[in-house]
């Protein structure tokens, strides 16, 4: 049974219950294991609606976020709900063509529960917003955590979103890794400013099976990935080393399987600059590892298919960033100066106009209009490369308005 008391307290008696907007929650303390894992655009923890129980031992956090995308491109780009480099258009393909659009779609609802135990508490969470295929509801965070371990989908170890600057752009900076997946985890105890985390996690094998003499081909994964971090936090920010092993298995039409392995690693974290201001940064590098770095996410080049062997050949990909965090904070105002870069290895048997390597450059401002309601404004320039050496060059201006509740 909920006892529910709306911003009232009722002092004339000693049963005294309540539910508001953020004080009744300061009996349950937030989920250790993944506090560290917030990005600069979740919906910030003194926001929701609380509701705790007559006993006391359990609350319910109710919590949104309405949120208003605006853009005007110089040239016409394929994808609108990011900026991704891969997708610039090259040679005679990139014309300008100044266009608009807008976008409610990174409109977010979620709820989190919070359950006391006589030694420890358990923390379920879930969270979604409308950012899927086409605009479609789809599920960001959907986890249970009790003690050291955790089940369910949530960012990835192989990602660091506590490093990422505050951007409009949804995935960050060209190269930066910001994947979510379905995993078994569990966190060491955090001793003297150092932390690790180990999981089993799934992510789709991301590669393209031509239409060529490939019909019988198909891909799945034969064991789970194998992720790992290591966290220092120390006096003057936070560095964290991730790693990942996958295995990406094809069967081909007579039933033979075969493996293909891929193992990266990340470097990441955040530098504090006197005056509230940091630096950021995160680099990324592996072999068939495509998928973790948002700029090739679901473009298929974890492996390619060579059509004179026919087998697939794995991949190398680097992703990185820089940038730098001003905080105006006599004005209400924030500031991300970015560069991000990514690259490809590209063998000989791929055509001339296959992606080799692409950056970006932003400034991003964020303006806290009020508790709650922030507005981002962001300029954004990308380059990319082809394996032939052809170019092709894109701006964005946009704009994002949002209020958590």
């Amino acid at each position: 049974i909920l006892w529910v008391h709306l911003a009232f307290s009722q002092d004339q008696d000693t049963s005294k219950t309540t539910m508001s907007t953020g004080g009744s929650a300061d009996q349950f303390k937030a989920d250790s294991l993944v506090k560290g894992e917030f990005s600069p655009l979740d919906i910030g923890k003194d926001r929701g609606l609380y509701i705790v129980t007559a006993d006391g031992k359990m609350q319910l956090r109710i919590l949104g976020s309405v949120r208003f995308l605006a853009l005007y491109d110089m040239i016409e780009m394929p994808v609108k709900k990011t900026f991704n480099t891969y997708f610039i258009p090259t040679g005679d393909d990139n014309l300008k063509l100044p266009n608009y659009n807008n976008s409610l779609n990174e409109t977010r609802l979620g709820f989190e529960i919070t359950r006391k135990l006589e030694t420890q508490n358990v923390f379920i969470r879930l969270e979604t917003d409308f950012n899927g295929s086409e605009g479609q509801f789809r599920i960001r965070h959907a986890y249970g955590q009790v003690g050291n371990f955790l089940v369910g989908q949530t960012w990835s170890l192989f990602s660091n979103v506590s490093s990422f600057p505050t951007m409009v752009n949804f995935d960050g900076p060209t190269g930066s890794v910001s994947l979510r997946t379905p995993q078994i985890r569990y966190s060491g105890d955090a001793k003297r400013g150092f932390n690790w985390a180990a999981a089993l996690e799934y992510s789709r094998p991301d590669l393209i099976i031509p239409d060529i003499d490939t019909s019988g081909i198909s891909t799945f994964r034969l064991i789970p990935d194998l992720t790992g971090r290591f966290i220092w936090d120390g006096n003057f920010g936070v560095v964290q080393l991730s790693a990942v092993i996958n295995a990406i298995s094809y069967k081909d039409p007579g039933n033979e399987v075969t493996n293909t392995i891929g193992i990266g690693g990340s470097l990441s974290g955040t530098v504090e600059i006197p005056g509230k201001n940091e630096l950021l940064y995160q680099f990324t590098y592996g072999k068939s590892i495509s998928h973790f770095i948002s700029t090739f996410s679901g473009t298929g080049n974890d492996a390619i298919y060579n059509p004179e062997t026919g087998e697939f050949e794995s991949l190398l990909s680097f992703g990185g960033f820089l940038s730098f965090g001003l905080n105006w904070y006599l004005l209400k105002l924030t500031s991300h100066f970015s560069v991000g870069y990514a690259q490809l290895s590209n063998k000989d048997f791929q055509p001339d106009d296959s992606y080799r390597n692409s950056l970006s450059l932003s400034i991003d401002t964020f303006w806290n209009l009020a508790e709650g309601a922030r507005l981002g404004v962001e300029i954004i320039y990308g380059q990319r490369w082809d394996k032939s050496g052809e170019t092709g060059q894109a701006t964005r201006i946009s704009s994002l308005f949002y209020y958590d509740f």
